[in-house]
């Protein structure tokens, strides 16, 4: 997670959404945080990675992600690398935008514009369908029965390991309790650390 302007940290289910346009710069944060011009951020992430923001990645893991039974589409794995998954997106990212979608450069060169609903969009989707990354099983309802049981175990982590907060009540993300004080590289450590303790089921 590299942007740190987030006040509630949720989870997105399904490919359905993301190719709907639910593609959302990933990152967390304190609910106090302000832009430059001191107005609160009200952003939504999801727990794991829906989309590039052009940073470079901690490549700390060695995984692979490897193409889907089903249509062709990167798989991703649990213990993918934030680089990994940058790459993947990116590759995403450039076929939209070839295609004709419209992007957001402000925001970075893989910076998809969300409002963009054209049929010119909708054909770019459509064609770069195979492109997008599907995210590990792990962290899916629909293929994780311990979901719940892991989500719970995996918000345990992170006030045990110093970012308090609290899961919302149908275990779809997380808000802050109170203001955090913890840096950003170390909110992204954490929330990587604790992701992988609870989803590989360790404390089950």
């Amino acid at each position: 997670m590299n942007h740190f302007d987030i006040a509630v940290h949720r989870r997105v289910l399904g490919a359905a959404a993301l190719t709907a346009g639910v593609l959302l710069l990933t990152g967390c944060a304190g609910s106090g945080d302000s832009d430059d011009k001191g107005s609160t951020r009200q952003d939504v992430a999801s727990l794991h990675s829906e989309a590039p923001d052009g940073n470079a990645a901690d490549g700390n893991a060695t995984a692979q992600a490897t193409p889907s039974a089903d249509d062709g589409r990167p798989q991703l794995r649990l213990d993918s690398s934030e680089e990994e998954k940058d790459r993947y997106w990116h590759l995403y990212a450039v076929c939209l935008k070839d295609h004709g979608h419209k992007m957001l450069t402000a925001r970075g060169p893989d910076s998809i514009d969300q409002s963009d609903h054209s049929a010119t969009a909708k054909a770019a989707t459509k064609a770069c369908a195979n492109k997008l990354p599907l995210q590990p099983p792990e962290l899916d309802e629909a293929t994780n029965p311990h979901y719940d049981d892991d989500y719970r175990a995996y918000v345990k982590c992170l006030n045990r390991k110093g970012l308090k907060v609290t899961a919302l009540p149908d275990n779809s993300g997380w808000t802050y309790d109170g203001n955090t004080t913890m840096s950003a590289a170390r909110q992204s450590q954490v929330d990587r650390s604790c992701t992988l303790e609870a989803f590989r089921g360790t404390t089950r």
